[in-house]
């Protein structure tokens, strides 16, 4: 904890910019109590972490989860605490909710009364548990935002490359009307990472740009990261392509079904082969990563279902898109309904209505920008 109420009941926020002479002090005058429950807590200076506060005693204060904080934590939301104070909100770190019992790191009170819980997460949270908290403070009317410590292996330089994202990290994704994105703070580099525009691949991996935003020039609301530029997005289909390249190239050698595997049935009855598969079969659709598949696996597929079944593109309504999700054996959600049906919209629109059609390299990449902005 950063956050004390002194025996003169005064609250008291430790910041490491605080000279530990001072704090020794302030230790050797005063005893400290914990805000919520308002047991005896002791202020620790050591030479690890930075200053805070710890229960002498084991409590069941509902505060107690955020004893045992990690220094990154620690820095984190103080670092988030100077900057709302620099943005001239008014903002309490550590504030206890009394009806909802729940202590979020920050709570931000704007100009026109709106209030937000700013969540820096620096350790694993079960899904179940994140949509509980959240419910509780969208009932007190409490615009909860959830920040997650940027892990190590992702704090490279801004650039366009392919990431794995793990479940964990993939629950703090935000959409904006046009793009998902991930903000993560890292509190050593003193610097926001976004990673926007992102776009699934395949299993927990996401094509993405990478930036970065000292906290000194962040705003509130957090800065939006802007679309993909023309040439940014070239090279997005330049990375993707050549992912899927590398995907075919091994997709045969992984397949433990054999005649079974839809993927190399589909391709066999096609007439296809793996180096020769239409430039239509295997673009990007926002919206993949609710079927798990790289694109060009579910593509492929759907040819074969529209082959086999004697359909044409123009027909798969709603129904049928439902009735090939199953025959695919692929998730059945409203999200995976429309990612079939955006892919559909993108052929009807290059008016491609079966496997040997054919339309130009440029024409497809100017549909798949105009669809990657809608």
């Amino acid at each position: 904890m950063l956050v004390a109420l002194t025996d003169q009941n005064e609250r008291l926020v430790l910041q490491t910019s605080m000279p530990k002479d001072f704090l020794r002090k302030l230790r050797t005058d005063h005893q400290f109590f914990c805000p919520q429950c308002k047991n005896n807590v002791q202020l620790k200076i050591g030479t690890i972490k930075i200053p805070h506060f710890a229960h002498i005693t084991k409590s069941d204060c509902e505060a107690h989860f955020s004893e045992g904080e990690s220094t990154q934590h620690l820095l984190g939301k103080e670092q988030l605490y100077r900057l709302f104070q620099r943005l001239g909100f008014r903002v309490e770190l550590e504030s206890y909710l009394p009806t909802l019992k729940q202590r979020p790191d920050l709570l931000v009170k704007m100009k026109d009364g709106k209030l937000f819980a700013i969540e820096y997460q620096c350790s694993p949270i079960s899904n179940e548990y994140l949509l509980s908290r959240n419910r509780g403070y969208l009932s007190e009317n409490i615009c909860p935002i959830w920040i997650p410590i940027t892990p190590r292996s992702k704090e490279g330089f801004s650039r366009i490359t392919i990431i794995s994202l793990s479940d964990q990290l993939q629950q703090f994704i935000q959409s904006t009307k046009n793009q998902n994105y991930l903000i993560t703070y890292n509190p050593h580099l003193k610097k926001f990472i976004y990673f926007s525009n992102l776009l699934h691949l395949k299993n927990k991996q996401f094509l993405t740009k990478v930036q970065m935003l000292p906290i000194d020039i962040q705003q509130f609301p957090f800065y939006l990261p802007k679309n993909l530029t023309r040439d940014e997005f070239l090279q997005y289909v330049k990375t993707y392509v050549g992912s899927k390249e590398n995907f075919l190239k091994y997709r045969l050698l992984i397949s433990k079904k054999g005649i079974n595997d839809l993927f190399l049935r589909s391709i066999y009855e096609l007439r296809l082969t793996l180096s020769s598969l239409p430039s239509f079969i295997g673009v990007p659709i926002r919206g993949n990563e609710s079927l798990g598949l790289f694109a060009v696996e579910w593509q492929t597929n759907l040819f074969y279902f529209v082959y086999a079944n004697r359909l044409e593109i123009d027909s798969l309504h709603r129904q049928a898109i439902l009735y090939f999700l199953k025959w695919a054996n692929l998730n059945i959600t409203s999200e995976s309904i429309a990612t079939v049906r955006h892919y559909c919209e993108l052929l009807k629109q290059l008016k491609i209505q079966h496997i040997y059609s054919s339309v130009e390299y440029e024409k497809l990449v100017e549909s798949l920008y105009t669809q990657f902005l809608a």
